[in-house]
């Protein structure tokens, strides 16, 4: 029995030792392990001896697998340490230095925004103040101070400011009429992608340097245009009128793209070869107020001209026409519908409609002028200033001009008949019923 209990002793000792293996383990333990079979009292069975000898085995096995998982605890703490240590200071995550530049960016973007809408405020008390009161008597206070060094403030104050004669007044004068015309008429159309900043001052059948803020839908900054000149176009068959910009950019997100250049010269005031251009038609524009608030602007669309000379009965022109226009369906037709005058042998007010071999309508041409010319082989119907409309979509001539070639007509029965243009008024033609 002694021996069984110092048995169990040893044991315990060692099942302590086993559960805090940090701790040095008992002398006694240590003593325990080590002590030879020959001290063992005789009456101990062989038996017991082999079951302690197991139990030892079992308890020194649990105190390797406690060290061991502890040595690996170890080595996991240590490296979430680093983990944590690299993720407070970036560490090599690439996200990491996006992230602050992106709060960089954003921080910076606010307090331009900020800077941008305190100027914009401190504009519109400029001009409100501007409107209410005499720029004599306004307080500095209220003055819109321009954004540039002192020294150049400085020298611009002192140059003397030349006078201008009466008639560079007198063109101030116009040209600041015809920029709110057209800020107003552009508003009364809603015209709403076009803002325009500034016309310039009026030349000879223009205005310039123009220039047009660009907006979207929902009147946000897209863009902008700066051209040299600004002309209008217009049609009062057509009801259209065209902004004709010419040598000028537009810019966008920050990028300039230059006006597509001119392969050829334009009528009347037109633009030379190679001079840019941009065309913004709009295409359900009377432009009978423009040409009467800026007539100066349309130099090449003669709208104030009268419709007829009373020289030819309308009517007989017309059917004349429409006969003279059927005699070769094979590849369509054109109708002559509605023709308002003719003025020295150009037909006025035209209104033409396209057939398809098979005699479906396929378009509506409109045009303020229509000339019958002679072609190397046939005729050609020049139109001017109109547009043409496919269903419901109407679209501006492509530089104000619409070419019809009849290769098959013969312009000798066509003089025959009497087509104005080609030859004199007969009887038949003379002014009547119309």
């Amino acid at each position: 029995m002694r021996a069984s209990h110092r048995a169990w002793t040893w044991i315990s000792l060692l099942a302590g030792a086993a559960c805090a293996p940090s701790e040095p383990p008992p002398a006694s333990a240590a003593v325990a392990t080590e002590l030879p079979a020959a001290e063992t009292p005789a009456d101990d069975s062989p038996a017991e001896l082999e079951e302690l000898r197991s139990k030892l085995a079992e308890l020194e096995a649990l105190r390797t697998a406690v060290t061991e998982l502890e040595a690996a605890n170890a080595a996991l703490r240590g490296k979430l340490g680093s983990a944590e240590h690299a993720a407070a200071n970036g560490g090599d995550d690439p996200v990491v230095p996006l992230r602050r530049q992106v709060a960089e960016l954003e921080a910076e973007l606010e307090r331009e925004t900020a800077k941008r809408i305190a100027r914009e405020e401190e504009w519109l008390r400029y001009t409100r103040a501007v409107a209410a009161l005499e720029l004599r008597s306004m307080p500095e206070e209220l003055r819109f101070q321009p954004d540039l060094p002192p020294e150049v403030l400085l020298e611009a104050a002192r140059a003397p400011e030349p006078e201008p004669s009466a008639e560079e007044q007198a063109l101030a004068e116009r040209s600041a009429e015809i920029e709110r015309a057209l800020r107003a008429l552009l508003a009364i159309e809603e015209v709403r992608g076009l803002d325009l900043l500034e016309a310039g001052r009026l030349g000879e059948g223009w205005i310039g340097p123009v220039v047009f803020r660009l907006l979207d839908d929902r009147g946000r900054l897209a863009g902008g245009l700066y051209a040299e000149r600004l002309r209008l176009e217009g049609s009062r068959a057509a009801r259209t009128l065209t902004l004709v910009l010419e040598d000028g950019y537009e810019t966008r997100a920050g990028e300039r793209s230059p006006f597509a250049r001119a392969s050829a010269p334009e009528p009347a005031t037109g633009p030379a070869p190679g001079r840019g251009v941009r065309r913004i038609a709009l295409p359900r524009v009377d432009p009978q107020p423009w040409l009467e608030e800026m007539g100066e602007l349309f130099a090449t669309t003669r709208l104030d001209q009268p419709l007829d000379d009373g020289l030819w009965n309308l009517t007989y022109v017309r059917g004349t026409l429409n006969q003279l226009l059927r005699e070769d369906p094979s590849a369509g037709w054109w109708r002559l519908r509605a023709l308002d005058g003719v003025l020295a042998g150009v037909l006025r007010g035209v209104h033409l409609e396209g057939f398809a071999p098979d005699g479906r309508l396929e378009r509506h041409l409109f045009a303020d002028r229509m000339q019958v010319l002679r072609a190397d082989k046939g005729l050609l119907l020049l139109l001017e200033d109109g547009a043409q409309m496919r269903g419901d979509e109407k679209a501006a001539f492509l530089d104000g001009r619409f070419r019809i070639f009849l290769p098959r007509a013969d312009a000798g029965a066509w003089e025959a008949a009497g087509v104005p243009g080609l030859a004199e008024p007969t009887e038949r033609a003379v002014p009547g019923e119309r």
